[in-house]
């Protein structure tokens, strides 16, 4: 077991249906068709917890725990990016640094083209999936019909990397670049593999997905490769979603770079993405606005701005807050990071998000 939690607060206006509709979690009052949710700024934080992966339980709890706690609205189960590699046989060891989510690898399922050339699909009886279905459904059952919990999967291009060489895209992009054919195998076979957990998750009623893609930035690819190796994967899972799920969400992860006109038109309901920090080339939350009415998941930088004193970092979390609600222009919109939260800080300080958004008369 490997998870991480991300922690949404939503109003909801129409659920019911399990149609999205972006007026559910719009910040204007004028959009709102639900009194008690009118004028909510819905907000969210990825909490790791490290020491909890190992056991289903554990996480289990910790996951029940901190929703109870902060009393999330939705619960989006982040897995850690290492549960696929080790269904593949990776010998990995569990993180015992509580400011470290990431453990050790003492093997990988890919080191060379060959393996890439002859890598096999899995189905969702393979145990470490299994272990992941298990504790979703656990998730699902004590939520269902009260507040929607979202899987995390990973497209194909981001497991051959996670597979071969964890946090770092260098092998993968060689590979790309070699070997094509070897690649595009993994590809279909990693893509057959999320299709068969992604069924076992929906039979379990998960009601989305949380969709991570670590390649669509011009920083590491091509326009060229981003096409053919990454965006076909995403809109195959985009419409297997179709009618099953009712909120998927794209994230896409990195900073400067990103290829969102690429991705803008896939059928996911949200993006989510780094929108501040202090990268060049960053699309902004008004670039974002500009090309679509989806939600919109972003607004502050988990890498900067929670170190500091109290008051301090809710003065900053205020100043992001103001300047994404203006880029915004009243769209569907829920405030949060780009990605996930620092693990090296008192977990408590998260809570000024719900602050702020509180006392800026929108919660």
């Amino acid at each position: 077991m490997m998870k991480c939690v991300t922690v949404i607060h939503i109003g909801f206006q129409d659920i019911a249906g399990r149609g999205i509709d972006a007026n559910w979690i719009r910040t204007d009052q004028a959009a709102s068709r639900d009194e008690e949710a009118r004028g909510r700024a819905p907000y969210r934080g990825m909490v790791p917890f490290p020491l909890a992966d190992p056991v289903a339980d554990d996480f289990y709890a910790e996951t029940v725990n901190t929703a109870t706690a902060g009393h999330w609205d939705l619960i989006k189960i982040m897995t850690c990016g290492n549960y696929m590699p080790v269904a593949y046989g990776a010998d990995y060891e569990f993180s015992t640094n509580p400011q470290k989510w990431d453990g050790v690898f003492h093997s990988h399922p890919i080191t060379s083209a060959e393996d890439a050339g002859k890598l096999g699909v899995l189905d969702a009886t393979n145990d470490t999936l299994a272990a992941e279905v298990a504790v979703d459904g656990r998730i699902v059952d004590t939520y269902k019909g009260e507040q929607p919990v979202l899987a995390t999967l990973f497209d194909p291009l981001s497991w051959v990397q996670e597979l071969s060489t964890p946090m770092n895209p260098d092998w993968t992009l060689e590979l790309m670049r070699s070997d094509p054919k070897a690649l595009t195998h993994a590809l279909e076979a990693l893509q057959e593999t999320n299709d068969h957990f992604l069924d076992a998750l929906i039979d379990k009623g998960i009601d989305g997905i949380f969709m991570t893609t670590k390649f669509s930035r011009s920083t590491l690819i091509t326009p060229e490769e981003h096409r053919e190796f990454v965006v076909p994967y995403l809109e195959h899972m985009a419409k297997k979603l179709k009618g099953r799920t009712w909120f998927s969400m794209l994230h896409v992860h990195g900073d400067e770079g990103l290829y969102m006109d690429d991705l803008i038109d896939l059928d996911y309901q949200a993006f989510n993405w780094e929108c501040c920090g202090t990268a060049p080339n960053l699309t902004s939350v008004a670039d974002m606005r500009r090309k679509t009415d989806k939600v919109l998941i972003t607004g502050f930088d988990q890498n900067h701005d929670f170190y500091g004193t109290p008051e301090q970092i809710k003065r900053r979390l205020a100043t992001r807050l103001e300047d994404t609600l203006a880029q915004n222009d009243g769209g569907a919109l829920i405030f949060g990071p780009g990605c996930t939260l620092p693990l090296d800080v008192d977990r408590s300080l998260f809570s000024l998000i719900y602050e702020v958004v509180h006392e800026a008369g929108l919660r």
